[in-house]
């Protein structure tokens, strides 16, 4: 049952490798149609120069810039016909090279031109691309003559199955008893309801590690490290970290560290810091070098002290709700002053700036209490 294709696996299904240079869907419908990837060029430009023939058609499903702003008319946003031609003319030639990837529109090309359906599986679903032609289509005699005797004819039109991969890349589906070379005569299996479980239960998982992602953490990896790590760690790492490459290639170092800690001597063996002498509480004659230093990493630096000898000479900037607060403070002393007959000690008035001495009363020589400030 496979991670990346329970859908084919479930149908007793499996992607077959195909060369991954560009040329991956033409090299699919070749080993599909001839049972080798040998004709992928020779499917390109025929397809290709179906979407030549029928540019009416394809041009439909191209997207094109809207005209520039100095271009642009006042009445339409929408590109002009002479546009449209160019940027299809640019990109029929360009699909033409090889190298060069095709996607949906080269697969609807190809399906309306060999006269096939093609059927795409991806890892939760797959889709269907008809290869039905039109009216006008089916009575073209430069389609039909391009299609040589081991050429595909018109007629019943028979299913090609190709997958598509996360990674950009696209395969030949085969059966996973085979044909394995040759003509694949692709026969799915009815999907029991045990492997519609199995199916299931891989898409919650969500997890699919795949190659390009193990390349990625293994150059990712410092060069002397990465030697010592084997392609199954790189792969547990990945599958604990549900396929985040960057997670992974930190857990790796993270283990690492741990490792190299324990060597030292500096854990135990259940990953436990060993407690030093001082720790304790054992006379060791005074700390060594390494000891002050390992004690002036752990002594936390408080970024707000100031620089020794400096503390205590700049003066703490009230603000606003202290200087409310604070002369509120004045009013309600002023009024107990004033209550106890005190209130001529108290000053006030725009140069006023508030207690500069106690707060506290004290008993005068009449038992009347007075106010200090």
């Amino acid at each position: 049952m496979s991670s990346e294709f329970p859908l084919l696996s479930g149908q007793g299904l499996y992607a077959s490798d195909i060369i991954g240079d560009g040329d991956c869907l033409f090299r699919s419908f070749s080993d599909q149609l001839y049972g080798h990837q040998d004709r992928a060029t020779t499917i390109r430009l025929r397809t290709t120069s179906y979407m030549r023939r029928h540019s009416s058609y394809f041009k439909l499903f191209l997207s094109v810039p809207p005209p520039t702003r100095k271009a642009r008319s006042s009445s339409t946003t929408l590109p002009n016909e002479d546009t449209v031609d160019r940027v299809f003319a640019d990109h029929v030639k360009r699909m033409e090279k090889p190298g060069v990837y095709g996607d949906n529109l080269e697969i609807v090309a190809f399906a309306r031109c060999y006269n096939v359906d093609v059927k795409i599986y991806q890892r939760e679903f797959a889709y269907l691309v008809s290869g039905e032609r039109d009216a006008e289509e089916s009575d073209d005699e430069d389609d039909n003559s391009m299609l040589g005797k081991d050429e595909p004819i018109p007629g019943p039109r028979k299913v090609l199955h190709i997958a598509y991969h996360d990674w950009e890349h696209y395969s030949s589906v085969r059966n996973i008893d085979g044909p394995h070379k040759g003509l694949p005569n692709v026969t799915p299996k009815p999907l029991t309801e045990e492997g519609r479980q199995k199916q299931q239960k891989i898409l919650e998982e969500g997890v699919v590690i795949m190659p390009w992602m193990e390349d990625v953490v293994e150059r990712s990896l410092p060069g002397d490290f990465a030697a010592g790590v084997s392609k199954q760690k790189i792969r547990e790492a990945l599958e604990r970290c549900r396929g985040d490459v960057g997670l992974a290639v930190s857990r790796l170092l993270d283990e690492a560290e741990v490792e190299a800690e324990k060597e030292n001597g500096d854990l135990d063996a259940d990953g436990e810091k060993v407690a030093l002498e001082e720790d304790l509480g054992l006379d060791t004659g005074g700390p060594t070098p390494e000891d002050k230093k390992r004690q002036k990493r752990k002594t936390p630096q408080k970024k707000d002290a100031p620089p020794p000898g400096k503390q205590g000479n700049k003066q703490k900037r009230e603000t606003a709700r202290e200087r409310k607060e604070r002369q509120q403070k004045e009013k309600i002393e002023k009024k107990k002053a004033k209550a106890n007959g005190g209130g001529s000690g108290v000053t006030s008035g725009k140069d006023s700036k508030g207690p500069t001495a106690t707060n506290n009363p004290s008993p005068s020589n009449d038992g009347i209490k007075t106010l200090h400030v």
